[in-house]
């Protein structure tokens, strides 16, 4: 899942991800994510992406991860992928997250 007010973003990250066989669900606000997250399972998600600004910043913002799957918090900086990020970055990204176990 992906938390972003950007439909753009929103939709190159769905178009850009699923011919990679990933199954992404998107949601343009916390309130949209959360009713979608108590519709399905939590532990369905793999991996979710919120958009969020980076502490101490005003301006910046990145999409930090989250695992639904792992219930300790991994913290740390490499949970952050800071806007804007190329295609590349971005799929390198959710798959280190992915492995992060």
């Amino acid at each position: 899942m992906i938390v972003d007010e950007e439909p753009a973003l929103l939709k190159q990250v769905k178009a850009f991800l699923e011919p990679k066989d990933f199954e992404v669900v998107t949601a343009h606000d916390s309130r949209q994510a959360l009713s979608q997250l108590k519709e399905d399972n939590e532990e369905t998600f793999d991996l979710i992406l919120v958009n969020t600004r980076l502490p101490g910043s005003k301006k910046t913002t990145a999409l930090f991860s989250m695992r639904p799957t792992q219930k300790k918090n991994l913290g740390g900086f490499e949970n952050f992928l800071q806007k804007p990020f190329t295609k590349q970055d971005f799929l390198e990204f959710i798959t280190r997250q992915m492995q992060n176990d």
